[in-house]
């Protein structure tokens, strides 16, 4: 279907600023300029509570933000991964995002400041992800949260982080995963698929850009088809927690979003799959110019709650 009138009016505002390519920059110039333009606004939740902490790492102390709704626990508990192609954006940025997710949801939302390239190259992101999941599983109880009831979410490449999370409890044991939410993800590194020569270019997230986040995240490009970096490609995904996941029509990113999603039902997993058409990548983080944004934060919400409420593991 044609863009959204949504979509329409934001890429005239954004094409119209006459930035140059995010690609020819330097990665310190773009971080300072997306910070600067991030902010709580208007008609953000209050929360009962939020907490920065510093939690040991693979390669040091991970920087996380707590997010605790009101009511008296104890609760269940989601970990929330940034986008930004491993490369850029930070807990920060995301802010309004986890806090909005969090009123949804009514759980506590961890969200995780993991390592970026191309100062940290793959497998760093992921090795955080999954340290912060079983971080998150060993302290539940001192956040008012149950070990029991443990969900992740991301969008783009925090979806890839969140995906390998998922991956990586089910291979080495670890921690028991209850559903997994995953908002535009990457899922693989072929930049061949029909979505990403359809949207090139024009619709925000650009190939120019995905080849770029690729060079900088595994410059190493024989490593790039291992299943913790383009789960996609796993030899199995039996075994892994349900899902959601959203696409967005005018998105390179759709056709491995959708993929995925059939590749989890294939092996059995139960996997909702939802594309907003006419919209375009990273619509998730701007609730005053898309309707669907906020569609999405309320669909989130009421997935985990009925993922949390589910009888307990024996």
């Amino acid at each position: 279907m044609p863009l959204h009138p949504q979509a329409e009016r934001f890429l005239k505002t954004w094409n119209s600023l006459g930035e140059p390519p995010m690609e020819t920059q330097p990665v310190d110039v773009v971080r300072r300029s997306i910070l600067a333009a991030s902010g709580l606004l208007k008609g953000c939740p209050e929360l009962a509570r939020l907490e920065e902490r510093r939690i040991p790492g693979p390669r040091g102390d991970i920087r996380i933000k707590i997010y605790t709704p009101f009511g008296p626990g104890p609760f269940g508990i989601a970990l929330y991964f940034h986008g930004g192609g491993w490369v850029l954006n930070s807990i920060d940025t995301h802010d309004d995002l986890v806090r909005r997710l969090t009123d949804a949801a009514g759980c506590v939302f961890v969200s995780v400041d993991y390592r970026l390239a191309p100062e940290h190259e793959y497998p760093a992101a992921v090795e955080d992800g999954y340290a912060a999941v079983q971080w998150v599983a060993a302290h539940a109880r001192e956040l008012n949260a149950d070990p029991d009831r443990i969900a992740v979410v991301g969008d783009s490449a925090g979806s890839n982080v969140a995906a390998v999370a998922c991956l990586m409890a089910r291979d080495q044991h670890g921690p028991a995963i209850r559903h997994q939410t995953l908002a535009y993800p990457i899922t693989d590194c072929d930049l061949d698929r029909p979505s990403y020569h359809e949207n090139a270019d024009g619709y925000f997230l650009t190939l120019g850009q995905m080849r770029w986040f690729w060079d900088l995240y595994c410059p190493d490009v024989t490593r790039r088809t291992e299943a913790y970096v383009s789960p996609l490609r796993a030899a199995s995904l039996r075994g892994l927690p349900p899902a959601l996941i959203f696409t967005a029509e005018y998105d390179p990113l759709r056709d491995e979003g959708e993929a995925y999603a059939a590749a989890l039902q294939a092996a059995g997993v139960p996997t909702t799959l939802r594309r907003f058409d006419g919209l375009i990548h990273a619509y998730l983080r701007r609730v005053e110019t898309f309707d669907a944004a906020g569609e999405t934060i309320r669909t989130i919400g009421a997935k985990l709650r009925t993922a949390f409420a589910q009888p307990m593991r024996s």
